[in-house]
């Protein structure tokens, strides 16, 4: 048990390093079921207080009966269930990001899901995804009373910064070699063939389609 709690508090320590920025960030989950004629509405919401600490408060209403029809004539055409994400940060303005899954896929799954925000180093979030775990057993939801639970888990995915080229350097290179060429200061020191390759090659096509043409040369006059 200890070494479970250790191993869990190296990857929260480690994931908490990478994030150069700390500030809290909320996310408004809504789905377009049972929505009243509204195209969404309300399904739960995600809180962190940290970034750094990862540490998540979800809040989900449970689904009710009418919930669930609406899913099942979804999955009878083979539909999708859509949530819409609305991200706030301290200091960024919100956000929408859409996300979506087999209706089918979300029930067999006993309504559990995976929520996933992928931040940039600097505190950023680029997107919210929403998936189901694939299931070789069907787990249809269970009803306490006609309500029916959500079960989410959520994860902070941090986005590695890509190494990007260092253009100027190679653009001051290039001049500096250009200004040499002019000054006569930068020797060519390239073979024979590297220098006038683009004269030799025309010349040697040339060539040889002459001699493709008239492959036997003259015929002797008689």
């Amino acid at each position: 048990m200890n070494m479970i709690v250790t191993i869990i508090f190296s990857l929260l320590l480690q994931f908490a390093t990478c994030i150069e920025y700390d500030g809290w960030l909320n996310i408004k989950i809504q789905h377009s079921l049972n929505c009243n004629g509204e195209k969404y509405c309300t399904r739960g919401n995600i809180s962190l207080k940290s970034l750094r600490a990862g540490t998540s408060i979800i809040e989900q209403k449970p689904f009710q009966q009418q919930h669930i029809n609406e899913l099942k004539e979804l999955a009878d055409f083979d539909g999708f269930y859509t949530i819409r994400s609305l991200v706030t940060a301290a200091d960024t303005k919100e956000s929408e990001y859409f996300s979506s899954v087999k209706a089918k896929a979300f029930l067999e799954n006993g309504l559990t899901d995976v929520i996933n925000a992928w931040v940039l180093p600097n505190g950023a979030v680029i997107a919210v995804s929403f998936q189901v775990n694939n299931s070789s057993e069907s787990q249809f939801p269970q009803s306490l009373n006609n309500v029916y639970k959500i079960k989410s888990n959520f994860y902070l995915r941090q986005v590695e910064a890509a190494v990007t080229p260092d253009t100027a350097s190679y653009i001051q290179k290039l001049e500096r070699e250009r200004e040499a060429r002019e000054k006569g200061e930068l020797k060519d020191n390239r073979s024979f063939l590297a220098k006038y390759w683009m004269y030799i090659v025309p010349i040697a096509i040339f060539v040889m389609i002459s001699g493709a043409t008239n492959p036997e040369g003259p015929q002797p006059t008689r």
